[in-house]
């Protein structure tokens, strides 16, 4: 039962129908070569499912990408209801296009909605949904370093400005051919923001819902006029201990062991984090989960304790931290040796290689969709 005070069923029964555009008529996806910023160019089609109470998610539709109509007072210009995921889509080594660990992201995209008193898409419609519609789009999954960017969200549809959990839901996905998200092979500078804050604990943190992101706006624009490309989130209770970096989780190497701060419900709980958590001992390194202070991590960048600071999330993968900076103090970030000695070349290398199936998957998190 979600705090909306209705029971919604996890099964799926219905199906997927396609609507599709012509192919002549389709949009052409970028050439390898072309400079694309990331996620500003769409596939042709889109997803969509309507959700009621009485008769639940309706069968999905694949047709064309097109605008969705809401009228002003819709639930979902007022209130925050809304929630989305982000995985990627792989051309693989053989030719054939993979998921990587799709099952997570419908897991996470069901407990995101449950927080938010939203109806939850049942996993094996958000898997169907977007198997179809990568399956459709198959000419925008381009070759590494390219990947086909899937973005699937969940919005209210009912109308009125009362303050109210909406009792019927859109369920949507689109997709983007991307490339690289960081183009700077040196790595990203990141702001220490000491003030404003990303959540809280018993908050909304650990959901992957829009307001999260809307709070990093301002301190994000701070950050780029100061030559940073991210901002590093403290906890909200002291400002003291280091929560994540940007859009990413946040991990610090010690020569091969690494730390990463601990879960709190303040901060989300990154598919590629747990990737990393699986496979770094497969690798010959170690994992620490714990709570980091901001002062310790300062005192061992200084000391050199800290040999590697990385980021990881879907968009990015793995992106080095080469500069903390914080008011007019800016804390260097050592490089690896060499690219054989790097932590972050390692991981990054590792589940890329999984990834496009150039590497063996022993763990069974790459799901072939054709």
């Amino acid at each position: 039962m979600t705090v909306a005070g209705q029971a919604h069923n996890t099964e799926w029964t219905k199906k997927v129908q396609h609507k599709l555009i012509p192919q002549e008529s389709r949009p052409k996806p970028p050439g390898l070569g072309d400079q694309v910023s990331f996620g500003s160019v769409t596939g042709a089609h889109m997803v969509t499912s309507r959700y009621e109470p009485k008769t639940g998610w309706q069968d999905a539709i694949i047709e064309a990408f097109a605008p969705i109509n809401l009228f002003p007072d819709a639930v979902a210009f007022h209130y925050g209801q809304q929630v989305f995921e982000g995985l990627k889509a792989y051309r693989g080594n053989d030719g054939g296009i993979y998921l990587f660990r799709p099952d997570m992201n419908a897991r996470r995209l069901y407990r995101s909605a449950e927080r938010l008193a939203m109806a939850p898409v049942p996993e094996e419609m958000f898997l169907q949904c977007v198997r179809e519609l990568v399956k459709v789009e198959a000419d925008f999954v381009l070759p590494a370093p390219w990947s086909l960017y899937v973005r699937p969200f969940l919005i209210p549809l009912d109308r009125g400005v009362s303050m109210r959990a909406s009792q019927n839901y859109l369920f949507t996905v689109i997709v983007s051919p991307v490339n690289a998200y960081y183009s700077n092979p040196d790595g990203i500078a990141v702001l220490i923001e000491r003030s404003l804050v990303r959540a809280a604990p018993g908050g909304v943190g650990e959901a992957k819902c829009g307001g999260n992101y809307a709070a990093s706006l301002l301190p994000m624009a701070r950050a780029r006029m100061l030559g940073a490309e991210q901002v590093l989130w403290l906890d909200a209770a002291e400002h003291l201990y280091v929560e994540e970096v940007g859009a990413m989780n946040i991990m610090f190497a010690y020569g091969k062991h690494i730390v990463t701060p601990k879960l709190t419900g303040s901060i989300l709980p990154g598919i590629t984090r747990d990737s990393i958590l699986k496979i770094a001992p497969q690798l010959g390194l170690t994992i620490e989960e714990r709570r980091i202070s901001l002062a310790q991590v300062l005192t061992d960048l200084k000391n050199g304790s800290i040999t590697e600071c990385f980021g990881c999330g879907t968009a990015a993968v793995v992106s080095r931290v080469n500069s903390f900076i914080d008011g007019e103090t800016i804390h260097a970030a050592p490089a690896a040796p060499s690219l054989n000695d790097s932590v972050a070349v390692t991981l990054k290398s590792a589940l890329m290689g999984i990834q496009n199936g150039a590497a063996p998957d022993p763990l069974g998190w790459r799901m072939r969709v054709v």
